[in-house]
């Protein structure tokens, strides 16, 4: 027995060592290749002009490893719903982040806040809305509604857990222009109300 264990860890030269030692590697690295789960992107199901605005029912959900080009790519979780599509995109072709870079035209930003009363059922992400002010602390010193921006709904951000009750914060988009007319009537803590459709 002795002797037959000399003889074989005589045949067992270092080569041997490090071709097992390789192919113990490159197994591994397959099976995790294989096992990794594959990302979902999002392929257009018709021709989607620039500047339109971004819907997840405009795209069909496909698994493709796309390799290293992959974080050129949107997945499925990161879809901009409510983007502006800043460059076309053709039926088929799969959506790059390149094409949904804007989340609104030039000349817009995106602004968050809690708005005074619950956003109506009615809007959706990527709807028009009016941002309404009401100015006054007492009842009797309220003024007029007055509208001071309108723009696009981005996104709502509802709460859970012990705050679940509370108003949602939500995005929206408004003209840079009336920025400082918005910023303004946050900071005087007036009444902002998020009104559709926009006037």
């Amino acid at each position: 027995m002795c002797m037959r264990f000399r003889r074989l860890r005589g045949r067992l030269t270092p080569l041997v060592f490090i071709t097992i030692g390789l192919a113990t590697v490159l197994s591994v690295l397959v099976v995790l290749q294989f096992s990794r789960p594959i990302p979902e992107v999002l392929i257009a199901k018709k021709d989607i002009a620039q500047g339109a605005t971004l819907t997840i029912t405009d795209f069909e959900v496909a698994s493709i490893d796309l390799g290293s080009a992959q974080d050129s790519y949107v997945l499925v979780n990161e879809f901009p719903e409510g983007a502006s599509l800043a460059k076309s995109i053709s039926e088929g072709e799969v959506l790059a982040k390149s094409q949904s870079a804007e989340f609104g035209p030039r000349g817009f930003t995106v602004i968050r806040f809690m708005p005074e009363l619950p956003v109506a059922k009615s809007l959706k992400i990527g709807d028009r809305v009016g941002l309404w002010v009401v100015s006054g602390e007492q009842f009797e010193d309220l003024q007029p509604a007055e509208q001071i921006a309108a723009g696009r709904l981005m996104s709502i951000e509802e709460n859970e857990g012990l705050f679940a009750d509370e108003q949602p914060y939500v995005e929206i988009t408004v003209p840079e222009i009336t920025l400082p007319e918005v910023l303004k009537s946050m900071a005087a803590d007036d009444r902002v109300f998020l009104v559709e459709p926009a006037l």
